[in-house]
């Protein structure tokens, strides 16, 4: 798509999208100039050119037959069930330590608690003066992208919050109860330097997956009590990654926008949208049986990216979506 822009001198172009969005980044650019696509009459913001939609429409099948509870990864559940068996066990001996000890070890893990506590409202603190909450009139376009997901997955809304930290991650949290999603700006910064909204959108699904799931309720925290069989408890932490692709898929409708956010994270903004994302699954099929391969996906908390690729195309032809 070829667009025109309207600047001080009058109307310049055409120009690709590539050739503005490298303007923008350079800074002789504004997102918000005046802009209208090859062939049309309408003049809008730029940026509205250049970023599609954030949630893509599912195709009819998907949209018909699959329901929420098929996008749990089929391995978790049963990571979870061993999980519950390892951690019965565990929780009957804390049951006998308190019982045999008249009460005096529920001071200790009281102590623990209160430890925890104040940590989590120490960052609480920390988080509310010096992040971003997305709202509203606060990074809209962002917020828009969160309230879509919420209402795709039927869930309530978590707090959302970016913060300046120059790593590429995010990571989903419950504070007091409270539900938050923190993105970092390292993250944020590489997605959009050269990628668009939906691919961010993908990253606010996989965090919001965590939440929907129910990763960091009370029963699953009982339950990793069972991962004092630490390889079961990274298991399961592999496989409760893998919902939440699979819930960040589902998200953002698109299969194309979900590799090249994950591809992002693998060599970064500049060669992302350069990668042969086929060749880069064939990679990992080429060394996935390699015995240290296997061995250090055993001590792993989430799957190699490469194999991540994989398992995006497996559940887009799933869902209908390949």
């Amino acid at each position: 798509m070829n667009i025109y822009i309207k600047q001080d001198e009058g109307q310049a172009g055409p120009f690709s999208a590539e050739e503005l969005r490298q303007k923008i980044y350079s800074g002789s650019l504004a997102r918000t100039v005046s802009a209208c696509a090859e062939g049309s009459s309408e003049w809008v913001p730029l940026e509205s050119l250049l970023n599609p939609p954030a949630i893509a429409t599912l195709p009819a099948t998907a949209a018909t037959e699959i329901s929420l509870k098929q996008l749990f990864d089929r391995k978790e559940k049963t990571a979870l069930v061993w999980l519950w068996i390892f951690a019965v066990p565990m929780l009957l001996m804390l049951v006998f330590l308190v019982v045999m000890g008249m009460g005096i070890p529920l001071i200790v893990f009281g102590a623990f608690w209160l430890i925890g506590a104040i940590g989590e409202l120490w960052f609480a603190a920390y988080l509310k003066t010096n992040a971003v909450r997305v709202s509203e009139t606060q990074l809209p376009e962002l917020n828009r992208a969160v309230a879509a997901c919420c209402q795709r997955l039927n869930m309530t809304r978590p707090d959302v919050y970016v913060l300046q930290h120059n790593v590429w991650n995010a990571f989903a949290a419950k504070i007091f109860g409270r539900r938050v999603v923190v993105l970092f700006s390292g993250a944020v910064d590489s997605i959009l330097l050269k990628g668009d909204m939906t691919q961010l959108t993908w990253l606010v699904g996989h965090e919001l997956g965590h939440h929907w799931a129910g990763h960091l309720d009370f029963s699953q925290k009982l339950a990793k009590t069972g991962s004092w069989v630490f390889w079961l408890g990274l298991w399961h932490s592999r496989r409760a990654e893998l919902t939440c692709d699979r819930v960040a898929l589902y998200c953002t409708g698109n299969l194309q926008a979900s590799q090249l956010a994950l591809i992002n994270a693998t060599v970064g903004a500049q060669l992302a949208s350069r990668v042969n994302v086929e060749e880069a699954v064939k990679q990992w099929w080429g060394h996935r049986d390699e015995f240290f391969v296997k061995y250090r996906t055993l001590y792993s908390t989430h799957p190699h990216l490469l194999a991540r690729l994989d398992y995006l195309n497996k559940a887009a032809a799933e869902f209908g979506m390949a």
